[in-house]
C-alpha cells in the first residue's frame, strides 16, 4: 500500500511521505553530545514533533544513551504552578512508556509520592528528573514538546529546577545531560510573556540555563522535490517538473503547505488515479482550493508569520 501525503500530526515513516526532519537541525547532535539545554521554535507543522520523536527512537535504539519524549500540551487548563507542576510531573510520567528502563521505576518509585505540595512545586520536576537520571545510568536527553503551553506561574519554577539539576550535575548528582524545549516560540518570548523588558530577574534568571535557540527551516526546493519523487517511486504517478517548481513557489518551503498541495493534487484532483500526470494546472487549481478552504493549520500559521 502506498504512503499518503501527511497534513495532521507528526509523520510515521511507514505511512507518509517524508524527508528526515533532523538534516534541518544539524546543531542538535553536537549539543546533546556537549550537554548543552536548547530551545527549538517554529511555527506548526513545520516537523519540530516529526523531527524530535524520530530522534528519541534513533537514539534509543543505539542504546549508548537514552532520549525521553514528552509532551506538555495538556498543561495548557493549567496556568497556575500549584496545579502546572505536579501535571508536568505526571506528563513525565506518562511519558516512560515504551522506554523499559524507566517504565518500572514510573510503577513503583515515583518521587513526588511522598512529597508535600508545596515541595512539588519547589522540586518535583528537578527530583524526578534526578531520579529518572539514576536508573537510566547514561546520557539521558528529555525533549519538551508544545513548551508553550505552559503558563507562566509555571514555566518559571519548571525553568529554574532545570537550572538547578543542571547545576547540581557539576556536583555529581545525576540528572538530565541535554534538555530540549521545543515549541512555536523563541526564549525571548518567553521572556517577554513573564515579564516587561524593563524588569530583570538577576543573574539567576531561569532563562540562562539555555546555551542556544534555533528554528527548524523549511524544505529547499530539492527537498520539495525529493519528497514528491518518493510518491512517484511508489506509485509510479508523475509530477511535472513546473508543478514541483510551483509547489515550492507557493509554499516558499513550509512543509504543512507542500503536503497540501501535493494531497490536494493527488487525493482530490486526480482521485488517486495514479496514472495520471500531476501538472502545473492542477498546482494552480490546488493553491487556489486550499487558500478558500483556511484549514486550521494555514490559519495558525498565519498568525505564527503575522507575530
Amino acid at each position: 500500500m502506498a504512503r499518503w501525503f501527511n497534513i495532521g500530526g507528526p509523520c510515521n515513516p511507514a505511512t507518509n511521505y517524508m524527508l528526515s526532519a533532523m538534516d534541518r537541525l544539524p546543531d542538535v547532535a553536537s549539543l546533546v553530545r556537549k550537554q548543552q539545554y536548547f530551545v527549538v521554535h517554529a511555527p506548526r507543522q513545520c516537523g519540530k514533533t516529526t523531527a524530535f520523536l524520530s530522534f528519541a527512537n534513533e537514539t534509543n535504539a543505539k542504546g549508548n544513551a537514552v532520549a525521553m519524549y514528552c509532551s506538555l500540551e495538556t498543561l495548557q487548563s493549567f496556568p497556575a504552578a500549584a496545579d502546572g507542576i505536579p501535571k508536568l510531573c505526571a506528563c513525565l510520567r506518562n511519558a516512560v512508556r515504551g522506554l523499559p528502563v524507566l517504565e518500572r521505576f514510573a510503577r513503583e518509585d515515583w518521587p513526588i509520592t511522598h512529597m508535600t505540595a508545596e515541595e512539588v512545586v519547589v522540586s518535583g520536576v528537578q527530583l524526578t528528573l534526578s531520579r529518572m537520571a539514576e536508573v537510566v545510568g547514561k546520557p539521558f536527553y528529555i525533549l519538551f514538546d508544545e513548551v508553550d503551553c505552559l503558563g507562566g506561574e509555571t514555566l518559571i519554577p519548571f525553568l529554574r529546577q532545570l537550572r538547578n539539576g543542571k547545576i547540581d550535575m557539576g556536583k555529581g548528582v545525576p540528572f538530565a545531560s541535554s534538555v530540549a524545549l521545543i515549541g512555536m516560540r523563541d526564549i525571548r518570548d518567553y521572556k517577554a510573556k513573564i515579564r516587561p523588558d524593563s524588569e530583570t530577574m538577576g543573574s539567576a534568571s531561569p532563562f540562562n540555563v539555555i546555551t542556544k535557540a534555533m528554528t527548524l527551516r523549511v524544505f529547499t526546493a530539492e527537498e520539495v522535490a525529493e519528497l514528491y519523487a518518493q510518491h512517484t517511486a511508489e506509485t509510479g504517478q508523475v509530477f511535472e517538473p513546473e508543478a514541483v517548481r510551483l509547489a515550492f513557489e507557493f509554499s516558499g518551503g513550509q512543509p504543512y503547505l507542500v503536503n497540501a498541495l501535493a494531497r490536494w493534487c493527488v487525493e482530490k484532483i486526480h482521485g488517486e488515479r495514479f496514472g495520471e500526470t500531476v501538472t502545473a494546472a492542477d498546482m494552480r487549481e490546488a493553491k487556489e482550493k486550499i487558500i478558500r478552504e483556511r484549514g486550521t493549520h494555514l490559519d495558525s500559521l498565519m498568525e505564527r508569520m503575522k507575530e
